[in-house]
């Protein structure tokens, strides 16, 4: 039976999109962090020998025409998740990735990121989350 490690979350305060929003630059490779999270895979906990991070992440956008940019999971700094985006017409789109992840025994910290591709301004806007849950036992891998 399947059972709940370890689960970290982040939630950022609700933007609104009329009022407040968050500017990635026009740079090609500027970014931001948009949340993080954390689980602890114990080598203490017999489940942990059979484990598997799931990783949910949502934020919402602008994107202007001809914009691209990447989505990106990272683990302790290097990429485990990259997406591509690209827009030839302005749109606002809700962003949802889900990656699931095999780390080894021990503390992990998960980021999700917004990377620019073009010269191109992404405004961010609300809610952001991102959620890292740690699950074991039997069956799951």
């Amino acid at each position: 039976m399947a059972t709940i490690i370890s689960y970290g979350s982040q939630a950022k305060i609700p933007l609104d999109p009329l009022t407040i929003t968050t500017t990635v630059v026009g740079t090609p490779g500027a970014g931001a962090g948009l949340a993080t999270a954390q689980v602890n895979i114990s080598p203490a906990n017999p489940a942990s020998f059979s484990s598997r991070v799931e990783l949910n992440g949502s934020f919402s956008l602008t994107a202007l025409a001809n914009s691209q940019f990447f989505v990106i999971i990272r683990r302790a700094g290097v990429d485990i998740y990259r997406s591509f985006y690209r827009f030839t017409t302005t749109t606002d789109i809700q962003i949802n990735v889900l990656w699931v992840d095999g780390p080894y025994l021990g503390v992990h910290n998960y980021e999700l990121v917004i990377q620019n591709d073009s010269n191109l301004p992404i405004n961010l806007f609300g809610p952001i989350a991102f959620t890292a849950t740690a699950i074991g036992g039997e069956g799951v891998i």
